[in-house]
């Protein structure tokens, strides 16, 4: 090699090892509590699918490689808007994010189940249809679902139900009398308030947990004094926290990135110890 070259070569290897080094930082509690690097951008015009009503994909707009997917369904007769504050912080975090509508505010849980099956592979559609800003970029093997009340019920029958295309599950505040739910095998994290009124968690998101089979991993987050809607946009009293560990579920359970771990199991999740009434993991 020319040996006026070889310092050039030896520079440009540095600059890319520097640059990836940037756009890999270790995550902190500060970053997973709040919007994340990527721009977020939104579209509504994809086909019509007979399993829910209108819908928005939240995406991020530049992003190194693939990216999974994740289905959001709303309670019972609630919108998109009770939910819609997961769409633009997972997008930026990285993910594509289909919140949706069901067809009737009424519709049980295990309507919210199909129409959250038909939105994951809707995601996974987008991936091949021309025109759509998400063409050629989803990872069809990265999907999670996740839902409030009775759509945090019927995440937990999509994921008991349609195990081969689901790789994580975050039901919050779940509301469903049926079950049990010992075919799930997806990574589950079901997030309950103590003081739920509408779901209560003895008979709802703690009886649902013990019967997701003991060979899933599985944390159940029950916090103190929280009530039906604390992962709700409006009403919602720490989202920061409530969205910290949702991403960190995503990030090690979809895309397998064990930097995440110990925000679910370990140092970073101590501090918060004080916030939950109940914290138990089965990884």
């Amino acid at each position: 090699m020319n040996r006026w070259l070889f310092p050039r070569v030896l520079l440009l290897a540095f600059s890319v090892l520097l640059a990836s080094c940037a756009n890999s930082s270790p995550p902190t509690v500060e970053s997973l509590s709040g919007d994340g690097e990527y721009q977020v951008m939104t579209y509504t015009d994809f086909p019509d699918v007979p399993e829910f009503g209108d819908a928005t994909i939240y995406y991020p707009l530049d992003t190194r490689g693939s990216i999974g997917g994740v289905a959001i369904a709303p309670g019972y007769t609630e919108r998109q808007s009770h939910i819609e504050w997961w769409g633009p912080l997972l997008a930026s975090h990285g993910y594509a994010v289909l919140v949706l509508d069901t067809n009737d505010r009424r519709d049980r849980p295990n309507l919210r189940a199909d129409a959250l099956i038909a939105a994951v592979r809707t995601l996974k559609a987008e991936n091949s249809r021309n025109g759509s800003p998400l063409m050629g970029r989803i990872d069809a093997g990265k999907m999670a679902v996740m839902g409030h009340s009775m759509g945090g019920g019927g995440t937990l029958i999509a994921a008991n139900e349609h195990s081969e295309e689901i790789q994580a599950a975050i039901p919050f505040t779940p509301w469903e009398p049926g079950g049990p739910f010992d075919n799930i095998t997806a990574p589950t994290l079901i997030i309950a308030g103590s003081a739920d009124r509408i779901a209560g968690v003895d008979d709802h998101a703690w009886r649902h947990f013990q019967s997701i089979p003991e060979s899933t991993t599985k944390v159940y987050m029950e916090i103190d004094g929280g009530n039906h809607y604390i992962a709700d946009t409006d009403r919602g009293t720490d989202l920061a926290t409530v969205g910290r560990y949702g991403i960190a579920w995503l990030k090690l359970y979809l895309d397998e990135d064990e930097r995440y771990r110990d925000f679910i199991y370990g140092e970073y999740q101590t501090p918060d110890a004080g916030k939950f009434s109940r914290y138990v993991t089965n990884p």
